[in-house]
């Protein structure tokens, strides 16, 4: 037995190799060269067209930036304009100085209407606000209800200083107001040659930032000098101030030219190209545009998938080819291989069945013919063996077999594999080997045992087990042995185990054994009947000794199983009352 199982492994470890391998040999070579010349067209031809689209992609970036820029700057034309309506209509510099704020609104809010300006606002030459007119949802103008402080804006210190630029003595500035952030623009008020107040007008970054991004084609962002996101186009990304500042730091950054950086925002891939807003000759903050990535790969893609296609047909028609040639020749190999691994691990009912005419098929025919010799030689010698232990006691002869076969018969009926079956059988053969260990005195002892005697004769469990234990017998052989005495409920022996630690094999034990000791002659009582066995079995369900899964299977081939057991010669040594009991 221990040569046929080394054997058997040798076979397994030898066989295993050229199946898996023999298999890629013979497609290996198809498919490496089929997938580098699908891999080296493939990149060629994406590597022209992706390149070709990241220059455009690049180029529109540029243009974007450009173009951004320049809205902005003419936005804040649009201001110069509403400032100089204002400075220099008649009666405003008047109402300025007189702090006439109703009179400023009816001269004012008719410029502001016809520019569209966000905000029109006039202070007095302190800095106080006289008027502050802000265009609402519905186009009309009211009154700024936000507590701004546009005194201290530097623009507005600039103007009442007196300061000019190479430009003259407007300035532009990017402000915080109460209804975000805005872009500003102020000039100076005169009544002569002596200042009066300064006009200032503004559009707020979230209102005139979606015309700049319809100008550009690209999403824009305003940061101040540190970085800070001040307003943006990107959708749901107001609120996500961390994920759209840049991620290095521009304040120190000598030159924001070229600067670009690859950002995800909203699930989406972006390229952002940063550059410093100039109004007026003046850097009020930094700006920044992106583009989708996907840009780049838009046209790409379908021609990526034309040619990954194609190629894909071709490599998988040529690996396909190659494949059903190594399966049919590899395929009893296999076959072969996987029984001789089963049959190494314990599974004597396994076979290759190679339909094959070549050395394979004769090589699984020798094979399949030794397993089934090997299978018959193994069961027999254990059967030979029971009946020397059961020979012991005229009483239970027979009963080994009869419970190995009628554990089986059980597995069966419950759907249990062959591999298991084998075991129940194995396990019903030695579950009594034990009692080898039991004197005759106490084992044929017809009358009742002492304490003692009955210790002696549930010890033989672990008798058994100690007897087993050189032999490589499978787990589940042992579990027959070791659980044919063991009750759900822990009351069994010798282990007294609860029912999570029963296994099936061990429940189908428990119920084989009972019920052919219950309906054979023993010592110390007669056989009963079938009616009477039958009520015992349900009731030691009903007490949780014996699994009711178990139990209604064995009563569904009780018909058969009693019927065999009258007509097969192998399961001899039993006495069968004469009653007659239909299967419950």
């Amino acid at each position: 037995m221990h040569r046929i199982r080394l054997a058997a492994s040798w076979l397994a470890r030898s066989a295993s190799y050229p199946a898996r391998h023999i298999r890629w040999k013979i497609i290996a070579p198809y498919a490496v060269l089929t997938v580098l010349l699908a891999v080296a067209g493939t990149y060629l031809t994406t590597r022209l067209v992706t390149g070709s689209l990241e220059e455009r992609f690049n180029n529109q970036l540029a243009e974007a930036s450009r173009v951004a820029a320049d809205a902005v700057v003419r936005r804040e034309r649009r201001h110069l304009e509403v400032v100089r309506a204002v400075a220099f209509t008649d009666g405003v510099s008047e109402a300025t100085q007189s702090g006439d704020a109703s009179q400023l609104s009816r001269l004012v809010e008719p410029i502001a209407a016809n520019s569209s300006a966000d905000r029109v606002e006039v202070l007095d030459a302190t800095g106080a606000r006289v008027l502050g007119l802000q265009r609402g949802d519905d186009g009309d103008y009211e009154v700024i209800a936000a507590d701004d402080i546009p005194g201290e804006w530097s623009i507005v210190r600039d103007v009442r200083a007196g300061r000019q630029d190479e430009l003259g003595d407007k300035f532009a500035q990017l402000v915080h107001t109460g209804d975000g952030y805005a872009l500003y623009t102020s000039g100076p008020i005169y009544d002569g040659d002596r200042l009066a107040g300064v006009a200032l007008v503004g559009s707020l970054l979230h209102s005139f930032l979606p015309a700049v991004k319809n100008e550009s084609l690209a999403d824009v962002t305003l940061y101040d000098f540190d970085g800070t996101p001040l307003a943006t186009t990107f959708a749901g990304a107001e609120d996500e101030g961390a994920d759209l500042a840049p991620r290095g730091d521009i304040a120190s950054t000598t030159s924001l030219e070229g600067l670009r950086e690859h950002r995800t925002l909203s699930g989406r891939d972006f390229d952002l190209l940063y550059a410093e807003l100039k109004i007026r000759n003046t850097t009020v903050g930094v700006y920044s545009v992106g583009l989708p990535t996907s840009f780049i790969f838009n046209a790409g893609t379908a021609t990526r998938w034309q040619l990954g296609g194609l190629f894909a047909v071709a490599t998988a028609a040529v690996l396909m080819t190659g494949w059903l040639l190594a399966r049919g020749m590899t395929r009893p190999l296999i076959q072969l291989v996987s029984a001789a691994r089963a049959v190494t691990s314990g599974d004597l009912t396994a076979r290759a069945a190679v339909a094959s005419p070549d050395e394979i098929g004769v090589l699984g025919t020798a094979f399949d013919a030794m397993t089934e010799r090997l299978q018959r030689q193994h069961l027999a010698t254990i059967r030979a063996l029971t009946s020397a232990i059961d020979a012991r006691d005229p009483h239970t002869l027979g009963h080994s077999v009869r419970v190995g076969q009628l554990a089986m018969a059980i597995g069966h009926e419950m759907g249990l594999p062959d591999s298991q079956l084998q075991h129940l059988e194995i396990g019903g053969y030695l579950h009594d080997i034990g009692k080898i260990g039991v004197r005759d005195a106490v084992l044929l002892k017809p009358g009742s045992l002492t304490a003692e005697e009955r210790e002696m004769i549930e010890r033989h469990p672990r008798i058994g087990l100690e007897i087993l234990a050189p032999v490589e017998l499978a787990p589940e052989v042992i579990e027959f042995v070791a659980g044919h005495h063991e009750k759900l409920d822990g009351s069994g022996y010798p282990g007294h185990l609860h029912a999570q630690g029963l296994s099936i094999i061990a429940r189908i034990a428990a119920v084989a054994d009972i019920y052919d000791a219950l309906t054979t002659d023993r010592p110390y009582r007669t056989a009963m009947d079938l009616r009477e066995t039958m009520d015992i079995l349900r009731r030691e369900v009903e007490e949780r000794h014996l699994d009711a899964k178990v139990v209604s299977a064995f009563t569904r081939i009780l018909p058969e199983w009693e019927s065999r057991r009258t007509t097969d010669p192998t399961l001899k040594g039993y006495r069968l009352p004469d009653v007659h009991v239909k299967a419950a």
